[in-house]
């Protein structure tokens, strides 16, 4: 006995029936995640990344000795047992630290006058267009901080020193010295104006600064991750996230302590008072 099939009907006027559509290669296919689309962009994305990951090492180091300034006597045995360590390495701050941060800027402008500064640059896998938006811009601000704060450290803003130097010879005294200077130093390095007014100013520069460095930081070592293949699971994205999110607050606690330190602790106001601010 034979069985027929039935074939779907046919409409009469020729359209297609919707049973046709059922076919499962036809059916909507969820949209594949945005890839990267560096192109020639990618080696000094990378070059950008392992730099980086450098340099937050050292402002990690940067943060916890500075993190130490909430003990005046503790900071000036810290910052001293680090200059008669670097006595030995007379070139060691210009090859682990200028140089670096030279490249690290040069490479972080040149990808910035690549792609611009706006929100809708491109689709990317590796956070988003909002935390790249951010990225780029807490790079620049980075940037703006670490200029005149490091100026400043190292004397190299004459006129700041200059009116400083007059009345208040403290303050400028070479670092590491028994008599208190290295902490004077740098409290004046947070408070560089006679006036009260400028001087709070820079004091809130220096918090944002501070707080636009940690998420670069910390945003810029899980994308860094990424980029080089780290990880590749969504999973592995994930944990990586945690662990960047773990270490920008660790290091937002310690760069907060620290900003206190030199900024409103009253050993602050005392140290000034005696270098005759």
């Amino acid at each position: 006995m034979e069985t027929n099939t039935v074939s779907p009907a046919v409409p009469a006027d020729g359209s297609v029936s919707a049973t046709a559509y059922n076919h499962p290669l036809l059916q909507a296919q969820p949209a594949g995640k945005p890839g990267c689309k560096c192109g020639t962009l990618r080696p000094p994305r990378k070059l950008h990344a392992a730099v980086g990951l450098w340099m937050a090492l050292f402002i990690g180091v940067h943060f916890s000795i500075g993190l130490t300034g909430l003990n005046p006597r503790k900071y000036e045995g810290t910052v001293g047992l680090l200059h008669r360590s670097l006595a030995y390495l007379p070139n060691a701050v210009l090859l682990l630290v200028f140089i670096p941060m030279l490249v690290q800027a040069g490479s972080g402008l040149y990808l910035i006058a690549r792609e611009g500064l706006r929100y809708d640059v491109k689709r990317c896998d590796r956070g988003g267009k909002l935390r790249y938006f951010l990225q780029r811009w807490s790079g620049l601000a980075m940037l703006g901080f670490l200029m005149p704060h490091v100026g400043i450290m190292r004397d190299w803003w004459p006129s700041l020193a200059s009116r400083w130097s007059a009345s208040h010879p403290l303050s400028f005294a070479p670092t590491g010295a028994a008599d208190g200077s290295s902490f004077v130093h740098t409290a004046a390095g947070f408070h560089p104006w006679n006036s009260p007014v400028a001087n709070s100013i820079t004091i809130a520069f220096l918090l944002a600064g501070i707080v636009g460095t940690v998420f670069h930081v910390a945003n810029g070592t899980w994308s860094g991750g990424v980029l080089w293949k780290t990880v590749q699971s969504d999973r592995g994205k994930d944990w990586l996230g945690y662990v960047s999110l773990a270490a920008g607050l660790l290091l937002a606690d310690m760069g907060l302590l620290a900003w206190y330190a030199f900024s409103l602790s009253p050993n602050v106001h005392v140290a000034l008072a005696v270098a005759g601010h």
